[in-house]
């Protein structure tokens, strides 16, 4: 989005996506999985880091812009958190111990190709987002926000689902968390590097910031209670999606009766 001049896309999808992942696609394999035990120490710190993460962009743009050198310390926290991974590589050696160097290239050919995909599928995503927000006469910020931020976290959706299939539901929070740090730095950050993401109007933003911060809190408090995500918990956060999603399409209904 911002090689196709529109950052602020970006920054919508990445903060969309956020609230997205941590209610909706969180809730729907918890929901099926019956609970997720949230018994790690480790798993519970990262979920404060991805919280901290997960503000900052929202603290940058403040004032209306989140330039170069902000992407480079959303960079430099970005790789903070990597460094952070790589120092805790005993603790998961359990699940990676078992894959040979061939498999790793293997999967770093199919990741450089899905990548190419994604670059070669962004800019017919983008014209379609400019497109979808002229007629319907509202920001492309907000598009990014409820519309593409859903379809950026299917894949999550996705590997939620074959984690609890698989017996594997361990995995979904790590997904989770390690989408919206991505997400709220290196995602970001490369937008902003390539064409600073400038925000004239704050207040598509408003509504987005207030519900993602509501749901970080709530989602804290979930994961440390009991050290495990219930059924009646992750309703309670896919209602704050849904109810965000009204409360966005009833400000769109206001402001056209407005003016």
């Amino acid at each position: 989005s911002a090689i196709s001049n529109n950052p602020a896309l970006a920054l919508g999808t990445a903060i969309g996506s956020n609230l997205t992942n941590l209610t909706l696609i969180i809730g729907i394999p918890v929901l099926i999985g019956g609970g997720l035990e949230v018994r790690s120490i480790i798993a519970r710190k990262d979920a404060v880091f991805m919280a901290i993460f997960a503000i900052i962009p929202l603290i940058l743009v403040s004032d209306g812009k989140i330039g170069m050198i902000d992407g480079i310390i959303l960079l430099l926290f970005y790789g903070f958190y990597l460094y952070r991974l790589f120092t805790q590589k005993s603790h998961f050696s359990q699940f990676t111990n078992h894959f040979t160097k061939k498999d790793a290239f293997a999967q770093l050919g199919v990741f450089v190709y899905y990548i190419a995909l994604l670059f070669a599928a962004s800019y017919v995503i983008v014209t379609t987002s400019e497109i979808i927000a002229t007629n319907l006469e509202v920001p492309i910020i907000l598009i990014g926000l409820i519309i593409l931020s859903i379809g950026t976290s299917l894949p999550e959706l996705a590997h939620g689902l074959i984690s609890v299939k698989t017996k594997h539901s361990g995995q979904i929070l790590g997904d989770i968390l390690g989408s919206v740090v991505a997400n709220s730095t290196l995602i970001i950050a490369i937008a902003a590097i390539i064409k600073p993401i400038v925000i004239v109007n704050l207040q598509p933003l408003v509504i987005p910031s207030i519900f993602l911060i509501i749901t970080l809190l709530m989602f804290l408090l979930f994961v440390y209670s009991d050290k495990r995500l219930e059924i009646k918990e992750v309703l309670f956060l896919m209602a704050i999606y849904f109810l965000y999603i009204l409360t966005e399409l009833g400000m769109q209904i206001v402001d056209k009766t407005v003016n």
